[in-house]
């Protein structure tokens, strides 16, 4: 660059590296912007906080009526229980053998065996029981028998 005398300004100050270099622009963050990024993150915060709140009150809300649930449930059961044994009982005393036997007397006219109507039967001899082979027609089992006799035969 030509140098230029004049004295109102002094150029001699400046070097000749300086004035060609590029000036570096710093970049300053808008306080607006800064602002909004922090409300926003902000507002995200307070509905990630109330959306865990309510998920927390539903799961106590649920868990309030399963317990409601399952106190109903002992309270049916322990009924039913209790019904169940007393049916068990009028069973128990509707099949004893005193009602059994006063059903028999009463109602069927039946009558208590007596010594005298016992009569024993004596077999002379030997008794002895005889299984008769039935001659069966079927195929199936004519061939069954033939298989049996062969493997009998042959000594498997």
């Amino acid at each position: 660059m030509a140098k230029i005398n004049n004295l109102a300004y002094d150029y001699s100050t400046y070097d000749e590296e300086e004035i060609q270099a590029p000036r570096k622009i710093k970049h300053r963050a808008n306080p607006a912007k800064k602002k909004a990024a922090g409300g926003i993150k902000a507002l995200g915060a307070a509905i990630a906080a109330m959306a865990l709140f309510c998920s927390m009150i539903y799961g106590r809300v649920e868990l309030s009526s399963l317990y409601t649930q399952q106190s109903e449930l002992e309270a049916e059961l322990a009924q039913l229980t209790n019904e169940n044994i007393s049916l068990e009982s009028e069973l128990a005393q509707k099949t004893g053998l005193t009602k059994v036997e006063e059903y028999a007397e009463n109602e069927l006219g039946l009558q208590k065996l007596d010594k005298s109507q016992i009569e024993y039967v004596e077999i002379e001899g030997d008794t002895v029981a005889e299984v008769v082979a039935q001659e069966d027609t079927n195929i199936f089992v004519r061939i069954k028998r033939w298989f049996s006799d062969l493997l009998e035969y042959i000594g498997a």
